[in-house]
């Protein structure tokens, strides 16, 4: 899920930023869920489909075709291409969709990456946007080089497994779930949407987004990390200071959300108790004011009194 739709991954906010206030942003969700969901079944029907297909002319059991990792994309495809009529144009085809997919892919990844840069340090480096993509996309090339030797693949699968997937990924879900849902607020939020589009969208979605999304999400953190086991590639078992490494890769993207934590709270004025509700308390612009001047309201209260206004226009 979290790949399919990019999440946590900044690419969706860094693609959202260029919107206009009043775009239609909830039927462009809904219109990509849809598609993206769609896509993911028919790709899986197809993968198990050639697999199968690779068991059955080997007469082989599926455990013995199956490949994880790279080794589906570069030897069980190759295998079964080789075996089709025309194969030299059935090779062609497929290593350029691959090709093409990897372009389309970093182009969102790329553009995360760059957003988030211009956007912390805009004065210093807007003037200076495609001297800084190209140079992100230098250094991507740069460090992805050693993944292309003979043992890069060791390299490629310890961070899949360590760095981009699996226990960083529902860290920072987790913690921007929580940070939508009851520090910003989920039914400020759905006003937020309503404001922008027009519509607010259904009681579902504020359950969703303020219980069972964290629940879920933390319930999978939790298992992961009881079920962990380390990374292998095949039969290779990564030495001792492999697996370290690994889960200090996993560690870079994660304590920054503690760190930045306390970052904040060493920072402000106040004592303590005045700190911590500061940091949880969403400043949100209020039409009702000048346009400099910021609001900062409850949580809970804006919750109860957005959910009475939405009772009564129902009753």
């Amino acid at each position: 899920i979290f790949f399919a739709y990019s999440v946590g991954t900044g690419a969706l906010p860094a693609l959202g930023s260029y919107n206009k206030f009043n775009h239609n942003c909830y039927r462009d969700a809904i219109i990509t869920c849809i598609v993206n969901t769609l896509t993911c079944l028919t790709a899986g029907v197809l993968v198990f489909a050639i697999l199968g297909h690779m068991a059955h002319i080997n007469n082989m059991p599926i455990e013995s075709v199956v490949r994880s990792g790279p080794g589906l994309v570069f030897l069980t495809y190759p295998e079964l291409v080789l075996s089709l009529p025309a194969s030299f144009f059935w090779a062609a085809i497929f290593f350029v969709m691959l090709l093409v997919l990897g372009v389309d892919s970093e182009f969102c990844n790329v553009e995360a990456v760059v957003t988030g840069f211009i956007d912390m340090w805009p004065e210093l480096l807007r003037p200076h946007r495609k001297k800084f993509a190209v140079f992100v996309c230098v250094m991507s090339f740069a460090l992805g080089i050693p993944m292309c030797t003979q043992g890069g693949v060791y390299v490629f699968q310890l961070m899949d497994f360590y760095s981009a997937s699996g226990m960083p990924l529902l860290w920072i879900c987790f913690w921007e779930t929580v940070a939508l849902s009851w520090v910003f607020g989920a039914a400020r939020f759905r006003e937020a949407i309503k404001e922008m589009t027009g519509i607010r969208p259904p009681y579902i979605f504020y359950l969703c987004w303020r219980f069972f999304a964290p629940a879920v999400m933390f319930g999978v953190f939790i298992f992961y990390l009881v079920s962990y086991s380390p990374v292998k590639y095949g039969d290779y078992e990564y030495p001792y200071w492999a697996q370290m490494v690994g889960i200090g890769l996993s560690c870079a993207s994660m304590v920054w959300v503690p760190l930045y934590a306390v970052y904040y709270l060493l920072t402000q004025k106040g004592s303590l108790a005045d700190r911590v509700r500061a940091g949880l308390t969403p400043l949100v612009d209020s039409s009702d004011l000048v346009k400099e001047d910021k609001v900062a309201k409850s949580i809970n209260s804006l919750d109860t009194v957005v959910t009475e206004a939405e009772d009564n226009i129902k009753y």
